[in-house]
């Protein structure tokens, strides 16, 4: 059991209720890791604790590379204030992340942000799979088209 939490991950209270109300099979891997598996969309997402953090991760596109067009386009994206972040993981690729404060470590906590990152993850996916095919970075206008903000106030 990690040092800070006292209590494994799978007894976050409510966390089994949700999972089953929402879709998502829960499998415990030890007691600060668990996988979340939603059943419609087949998403996969890994939650550890650390501590009394909790992290959350989901593969967003597999085999990627990190050049400067995918680079440029995540600070871009990471410049919305989405929440979360996006890295390039060597083992898996491009994946999502989010990293809940103690105080959100509880069942609602854990699936807002796995329904938020979701989210996000359905408004980028193409424009992210059209600039690792491409090579070309996506500018400003084009990420806040991904995102429905066609007449949006933002400065480009």
């Amino acid at each position: 059991m990690s040092e800070g939490t006292g209590a494994r991950l799978a007894e976050l209270g409510g966390l089994g209720e949700w999972c089953e109300a929402n879709g998502f099979d829960l499998e415990e891997i030890d007691a600060d890791e668990l996988v979340l598996s939603d059943r419609e969309t087949g998403s996969v997402w890994s939650v550890f604790g650390v501590d009394d953090w909790t992290q959350i991760k989901g593969l967003v596109l597999d085999e990627v590379e990190p050049d400067a067009a995918l680079c440029l386009t995540l600070a871009r994206l990471h410049d919305r204030l989405l929440g979360c972040r996006f890295s390039v993981d060597a083992q898996h690729g491009l994946v999502i992340i989010v990293d809940l404060m103690p105080s959100c470590r509880c069942a609602e906590g854990i699936g807002e942000a796995i329904l938020q990152m979701q989210a996000i993850i359905d408004h980028t996916s193409d424009l992210l799979e059209s600039v690792v095919a491409q090579g070309v970075a996506a500018d400003d206008r084009t990420i806040d088209q991904a995102f429905g903000l066609e007449g949006s106030r933002r400065l480009h």
